[in-house]
């Protein structure tokens, strides 16, 4: 296992939303730390008291803001917000300063119920605070994190967050034009990178997965706005042009681009579908999506441990249809969303919060598929043999036969189907094949028509689905489409 193999394994224990937590958490100690030993001129105290208030003031609010509309806050996303904000603001001096401040947290949680068109929120919280509060008069961001102190650290924090999220492309993306854009201004690549928040944005607010649109391409195109904008010296009246107004105009587009819905799922029940395997069915109101996709599923619960209230599960099922499904391994020790997710009685509704990804067909229908699944990562790959008649090939690897999981499915849809095992035992279908061994360049080299240059899709654990990749490409296809988000 390489490095990054290993980093991936690690960061896929905690949720992305916890990971950004802890970054934040880091970034406060390293900002108080620096201005207890003189090299960030403010005072340490004040910075205590201003993260104190934020965060007391932010949960209270989202609480309260969840009672008065029926919902069920996310204690996480308070936290978050307060944080940010915290490393955003200057800490007051005054006790005027302090309550303004108190009152732009308010504006932030407010923000996620009152500007919810369709059922959902529309903007970052700390970004849209930032705005009504400067174009209020009320407060201004200095947006003091962006320091050449600090930017070791954010450097650090950045990357995991990204690996995590694996929006490499749309931060670096979104950099790439700013700094282009100061650089045409005469602002050189060092002031651009320390002296503007470039980094802080890309990585903390920019990729935030509640603002971004569903596909890459449209998250594309917010993170190229998002970039020019905050960099051009454009005011009209009282509004000027700042990284929170540009994050803002890119989260209308984003919310244009999604269409986005409040997504209620009604649970039906589970199946146990092998020894740690189990499929979740929920009615949906004609839920649209495309195979392949994934949904971001929010279950609250109390005692949540350190992954949080949020999971991404691959959708099992078809667009439009009034049930899906989810698939997920419920291991020995289960986290505590997952204990919750066991125990949740039929009847209950559910809600998601996104449905996204690029893990979908190809438009040309005669474009050859083998698709490569380990173990659970098989779910992805039941919605594209339910939606389409098209022949695909699907390597199927799994411990042994009996972890097989969604094989009722399978029989009904899939057209060619390779079970790889190192235990041999029964196919459930007898058109099935079977190879004895891994998922390994001897196994997948017999399996893949090279030649052919078909799009080989891969799903399973990343460790899986990284060494799979290496492996594929080396045999030479060129086409490789992988499952990135770390669900499983």
């Amino acid at each position: 296992m390489s490095m990054l193999d290993w980093l991936d394994e690690q960061l896929g224990r905690i949720t992305m939303y916890s990971l950004v937590l802890y970054g934040l958490i880091a970034l406060s100690v390293m900002a108080l730390l620096l201005m207890v030993v003189g090299n960030l001129d403010y005072d340490p105290l004040q910075f205590v008291l201003s993260i104190t208030l934020l965060g007391c003031v932010s949960y209270g609010a989202n609480k309260l803001f969840g009672w008065l509309f029926g919902l069920r806050p996310h204690n996480e996303s308070a936290w978050i917000t307060a944080l940010i904000l915290a490393l955003l603001f200057a800490p007051p001096t005054t006790l005027i300063g302090f309550v303004k401040l108190a009152l732009v947290a308010v504006i932030a949680m407010a923000s996620k119920y009152v500007i919810a068109p369709r059922g959902r929120h529309m903007f970052n919280p700390a970004a849209i605070a930032i705005v009504i509060a400067s174009v209020g008069g009320i407060a201004y961001a200095g947006w003091w994190v962006a320091t050449a102190a600090m930017l070791p650290l954010m450097l650090i924090v950045g990357f995991l967050i990204l690996r995590r999220t694996k929006k490499y492309y749309v931060a670096l993306l979104f950099v790439f034009v700013a700094v282009v854009s100061l650089l045409l201004r005469g602002t050189d690549v060092v002031t651009a990178l320390v002296s503007w928040p470039l980094l802080f944005v890309a990585a903390i607010m920019l990729t935030e997965p509640l603002t971004l649109p569903p596909r890459a391409w449209q998250q594309y195109i917010v993170a190229a706005t998002v970039g020019l904008l905050m960099t051009l010296p454009l005011h009209y009246g009282r509004v000027t042009m700042t990284p929170a107004l540009a994050l803002v105009i890119g989260n209308v587009i984003g919310w244009w681009f999604g269409k986005r819905r409040a997504i209620k799922l009604r649970y039906v029940g589970k199946k146990q579908m092998n020894s740690t395997v189990y499929e979740f069915t929920f009615d949906t109101d004609k839920l649209q999506f495309e195979p392949g996709q994934y949904i971001e599923l929010s279950l609250i619960h109390p005692k949540s441990d350190l992954r949080g209230h949020r999971r991404i599960f691959s959708i099992v099922g078809s667009s439009g249809s009034e049930q899906l499904s989810i698939g997920t391994k419920i291991p020995t020790k289960p986290s505590s969303y997952k204990r919750a997710l066991m125990n949740i009685k039929p009847g209950t509704t559910l809600y998601a919060t996104r449905v996204a990804g690029d893990f979908v067909l190809p438009d040309d229908p005669n474009v050859p598929i083998v698709c490569i699944a380990g173990g659970i990562g098989v779910t992805p790959f039941v919605s594209f043999c339910m939606a389409t008649d098209r022949k695909m090939k699907l390597i199927y690897g799994v411990s042994s036969v009996q972890e097989l999981s969604f094989v009722q499915q399978l029989r009904h849809s899939a057209n060619d189907v390779t079970v790889v095992s190192q235990n041999r035992g029964p196919l459930p279908d007898a058109e099935w094949k079977f190879a004895e061994g891994s998922l390994d360049s001897e196994i997948l080299s017999g399996l893949i028509d090279v030649p052919t240059q078909p799009i080989v899709y891969i799903s399973g654990p990343p460790a899986m689905v990284a060494s799979t990749r290496r492996i594929v490409k080396a045999l030479g296809v060129r086409r490789v489409r992988v499952d990135e988000f770390a669900g499983y």
